[in-house]
């Protein structure tokens, strides 16, 4: 856990007379500031205080490199950090590069003294909260924000981000593994919107190719086989709404370069249509793949990628999430409780042992396994309850113990979860240690989701 009853902040530039500024902003908040003028200082302050940086500075041109190298995969920083990145004039290539990864703003300079006063205030009062909550019993309550539960420090974080982006016009584009709740953070986002129309969603991997177009544009009578009458699409469904395009790398490379002249003229035309229909709609996209990945394997077109990416959410993975799994199972079984007036509680070694198994799934694997506990305990909650494989990993330093006579389905299974959890789900990692494609991994994956 980071040192919260100490909060620092990291400037990384080399400008003095902006940095005085900006330390006193920080300063002035109990941020506690720390000046660095290149990246190789940078690198070495943040092993030893990383854990400690509520927020971090970040100029783009350094004399010694480029200050995007602070970030991306090996990021030093600790992943509450709230980076923000700068530079002299707009450059929004970059900017996305760095939004893209860990960052979650872009400054131009001169800083905008009150805005960047304001969200230090924010940063500096959920930093304070969270050290208030360190040390304390757990008593397996979550907070609730929206559609959203969770209090760890990653869901506080996204529940900040989402505010602030509901009330803008700027698209979002939802990063997150299956079952992590895309579908819940965009509704969310509807929400707090102020929009009066309907939340729609699409999920484009459920559509056929051939018929997605006709789904999204809609379709004029007679303008197919089939077509007997005119059919409203997505698009009008959502009018004055929020459409959710939920696995938005599903969709066809051809749909997607429509979609994209839509979202720049903010007209579209039913298939068979002749003339263009207006539209007021705000986009929210998903996706459980990493937009680079899918961008270079050519399953996501990169001018689409910036239109609908103004902002990137990233929904972290329940694994990641500390003691929100604790409180996410009490709640669910609270809920079952509720509706079959039952008293049924789990055992104290159930409970601690949710957190110790990777969760591939995420919240959705975790509701499924906590409503066949349910189903099979009498009246307390047992690991033998919960489906074979989920709780019961036995790990022992980087050593995993198989039971004798498990099947190989089960030992693989316990293989592959415990190597993904020792990788921190990143799963090209895994992929490679294991020896096996990204592509039979994620197959793998899918088929302990299923029901």
């Amino acid at each position: 856990m980071p040192n919260r009853n100490k909060p620092c902040s990291l400037i990384v530039d080399a400008e003095s007379a902006h940095t005085e500024v900006l330390h006193a902003l920080l300063e002035k908040r109990g941020l506690n500031p720390i000046v660095c003028n290149n990246l190789a200082d940078a690198r070495d302050l943040l092993e030893t205080r990383s854990r400690s940086i509520a927020v971090a500075f970040i100029t783009l041109d350094l004399d010694d490199g480029e200050g995007l190298e602070l970030l991306g995969g090996s990021t030093p920083f600790y992943e509450d950090t709230e980076i923000a990145l700068m530079h002299d004039v707009d450059d929004p290539v970059r900017a996305r590069r760095g939004i893209a990864h860990q960052a979650s703003y872009f400054f131009c300079k001169p800083l905008d003294e009150k805005f960047v006063g304001e969200l230090l205030e924010d940063i500096k009062q959920e930093w304070t909260a969270e050290s208030e909550e360190v040390g304390e019993k757990l008593n397996c309550a979550v907070d609730q924000f929206g559609l959203m539960r969770g209090n760890s420090s990653p869901m506080r974080k996204l529940y900040r981000v989402v505010r602030k982006v509901a009330a803008t016009e700027a698209t979002v584009l939802l990063v997150g593994e299956s079952g992590t709740g895309k579908e819940l953070a965009a509704q969310t986002l509807h929400q707090m919107s102020g929009l009066d129309g309907p939340f729609v969603a699409m999920n484009c991997g459920a559509i056929s190719a051939e018929l997605a177009e006709s789904e999204l544009f809609g379709h004029e009578k007679g303008s197919f086989s089939g077509a007997d009458k005119q059919h409203a699409g997505y698009f009008e469904r959502a009018e004055g709404g929020t459409l959710l395009l939920d696995e938005i790398g599903e969709m066809s490379m051809d749909l997607q370069v429509k979609l994209l002249r839509v979202l720049e003229t903010r007209k579209f035309r039913r298939v068979g249509g002749t003339k263009d229909i207006s539209m007021n709609v705000r986009f929210v996209s998903a996706t459980n793949r990493d937009p680079e990945t899918a961008i270079h394997d050519g399953l996501l077109r990169e001018d689409l990628y910036f239109r609908i990416a103004q902002f990137v959410l990233k929904m972290p993975p329940l694994r990641n999430r500390g003691s929100d799994i604790q409180g996410l199972a009490q709640y669910m079984l609270n809920e079952l409780n509720e509706v079959n007036d039952t008293a049924k509680y789990f055992s104290e070694e159930s409970l601690s042992a949710l957190v110790s198994y990777p969760w591939p799934g995420n919240v959705r694997e975790l509701k499924s396994a906590i409503e066949r506990a349910y189903i099979m305990a009498d009246q307390q909650l047992e690991r033998e309850h919960f489906p074979d494989g989920q709780i019961d990993l036995v790990e022992a330093g980087d050593y995993l113990r198989v039971s004798v006579g498990a099947s190989l389905e089960h030992t693989e299974k316990k293989q592959i979860m415990a190597t993904l959890a020792s990788f921190d789900g990143d799963k090209k990692a895994a992929a490679d240690s294991l020896g096996i494609s990204l592509k039979t991994l994620y197959n793998r994956l899918n088929e302990y989701e299923a029901p």
